[in-house]
């Protein structure tokens, strides 16, 4: 039986100390600088994104899970697919409340439908959507057009460290982990430090491989997409 390809984070901390015959007294910190690369691995490295089913209010407004670090997509099923929304930055992301209650002031572009461009005829142009959103990271919301008392599917980057159960790093990473922790130690320990430049490039090489990794096409991949551009019209 082959090995598991998520490790425990604390036995992977484990690994490292007995591969470089590090004592335990800086477990401690080497399974905090451990947990702040695997959040930095999932922002900006890894293609996951946690799927979460989420509600739209009436008002057409999402609650970010507390979890939440950036949302990567906003979708809704169409025949058996999932079809994105496209992101609007500019769309108004403001309620108005009555009393206690919070609704929509359309004098103020609340709530108000998003209005495209040419859509048909001969002058007709692409990146039209049927759904839009918004995203307002202070406010902790996602506001949508096109949409609303429904459901979407919200994929999103999460910090990938649990406060409740075990937390998992998977196997392709654990050399870039061990070269991290490395780095990371010659800021605190003198012996070491003129080593920093040095330990930082192994790393950064490290981190490049994952990514080539994480971003390379298999053979049937290519395939596809070559066999993808073929029509029986000539192309222009």
């Amino acid at each position: 039986m082959d090995s598991n390809a998520l490790i425990n984070i604390e036995e992977a901390v484990t690994e490292f100390l007995l591969n470089y015959k590090k004592t335990t007294e800086d477990y401690a910190t080497y399974l905090s600088h451990a947990c702040r690369l695997l959040q930095d691995y999932r922002t900006h490295d890894s293609t996951e994104a946690r799927s979460e089913k989420v509600s739209v209010s009436a008002l057409g407004i999402i609650e970010m899970p507390d979890d939440l670090i950036r949302v990567k997509d906003v979708c809704v099923a169409i025949n058996g697919e999932w079809w994105t929304m496209t992101e609007k930055p500019n769309m108004v992301n403001t309620t108005t409340f009555t009393g206690l209650v919070e609704g929509h002031d359309t004098d103020f572009g609340e709530g108000v439908a998003i209005r495209d461009g040419v859509t048909t005829t001969y002058g007709a142009r692409g990146g039209v959507n049927a759904y839009y959103y918004m995203t307002d990271y202070n406010a902790r919301r996602i506001f949508c057009d096109g949409i609303v008392s429904d459901t979407v599917l919200l994929k999103y980057v999460s910090s990938g460290v649990s406060i409740t159960d075990t937390t998992y790093v998977p196997s392709l990473m654990i050399e870039m982990l061990h070269n991290y922790l490395l780095w990371k130690e010659t800021y605190w320990d003198d012996k070491v430090r003129r080593e920093r430049d040095m330990r930082k490039r192994d790393f950064d090489n490290e981190r490049l491989r994952v990514r080539n990794v994480l971003n390379s096409l298999t053979a049937s991949q290519w395939n596809d997409l070559f066999w993808g551009s073929f029509s029986q019209s000539p192309k222009r």
